[in-house]
């Protein structure tokens, strides 16, 4: 089942150049209208594009762990205050959402530790840690039909391991939500980031000390 989305006609790169007001009727089903899909992203800010410190701990970022259902490009959303999964129509990530995610964090960690190298797995054995992400929320979810603005809902258990024993140095969760102002996929998706931005600074703030 997908909810209509009608006037789509968006492109967002970056995510917030663009407004667009987005109709989301409180009847879903019915025949797709052809429409082109609006296009959205996460962008993490500036990284700094100085060189890290020669011989700086490496710390790698694998795809995140995420809820059944969100493995997609399809923008994922839930009903009766979480209890029913459905998909906006007409509108998609830029990319699977964990590779957004992952490109999200490993941005993150570059900002906020230049001394650090930061990568995916694929730096292999010279990484020193291991940043492991499991996003338990991560969308809108409307207590009814789509018909008000929804809350927003990131939440994220995060593993710091030591490598190449993989011993747990740190592990938590983090959850934050927020209202929307708006229920149009602009203001949706720019909150989203937003939220994400606030937890992951937590994240890292509490993960610093077990890396390195």
């Amino acid at each position: 089942m997908k909810t209509r989305l009608k006037g789509l006609f968006v492109l967002l790169v970056p995510l917030l150049a663009i407004s667009a007001c987005i109709s989301l009727p409180p009847l879903l089903g019915g025949a797709k209208e052809s429409a082109p899909e609006a296009i959205y992203t996460l962008h993490a800010g500036d990284t700094p594009s100085g060189v890290p410190a020669k011989g700086g701990p490496v710390v790698v970022v694998p795809k995140p762990e995420l809820p059944a259902g969100f493995d997609t490009e399809r923008i994922a959303l839930h009903f009766d205050d979480g209890r029913r999964l459905d998909y906006y129509a007409d509108a998609k990530w830029s990319a699977r959402l964990d590779e957004l995610l992952q490109d999200f964090m490993v941005q993150k960690v570059k900002q906020k530790m230049p001394q650090k190298i930061v990568g995916t797995p694929d730096l292999g054995s010279a990484a020193k840690y291991k940043l492991a992400l499991k996003f338990n929320e991560f969308g809108p979810v409307y207590e009814g039909m789509p018909d008000k603005p929804p809350r927003l809902d990131v939440g994220v258990t995060v593993t710091v391991i030591s490598m190449p024993r993989e011993t747990v140095a740190a592990q938590f969760t983090l959850k934050k939500s927020a209202p929307v102002a708006a229920n149009n996929l602009t203001t949706i998706t720019g909150g989203l980031e937003k939220l994400l931005q606030e937890v992951t600074d937590e994240v890292l703030r509490r993960a610093a000390p077990n890396l390195g």
